[in-house]
């Protein structure tokens, strides 16, 4: 059973704060760390969480001149099928970033990460058949 979780941003854009409703468990949530509640309910990674789960393995991380973390929240309450709509929205904020950072950028892998990243979420929320 998964936890009824609710994700939100904290104002710092540092954190996002998971709540497990069955527990009433709250806890800050970091980078691309999984959140399992001690009564072994699993909160699903959003959008904004996988796609933190892909920069992060590629060594990118908001070192605070992007806002990264507060958007990726913002992915996270926005779910899987707002993040699709919004997906040339959520790409242009990824080159702002990377132009920030001084990193190089491709619309093409960025808008495939951010799908891929979509597809994760789906895939993490749905139960497995049977």
């Amino acid at each position: 059973m998964n936890c009824k979780s609710h994700i939100t941003s904290q104002p710092d854009g540092t954190a996002s704060v998971v709540h497990c409703r069955p527990c009433n468990l709250r806890r800050r949530l970091h980078e691309a760390e999984v959140f399992v509640c001690p009564a072994g309910h699993p909160i699903p990674c959003n959008p904004g969480c996988q796609l933190k789960r892909s920069l992060a393995w590629w060594g990118i991380r908001d070192d605070g001149s992007c806002g990264c973390d507060s958007y990726a929240a913002k992915m996270d309450a926005w779910g899987p099928d707002e993040c699709f709509r919004r997906i040339e929205e959520i790409v242009e904020h990824l080159r702002e970033a990377a132009e920030k950072k001084g990193l190089p950028f491709i619309a093409t892998a960025a808008r495939i990460m951010v799908g891929r990243a979509i597809e994760a979420a789906r895939a993490e929320a749905t139960p497995p058949p049977g």
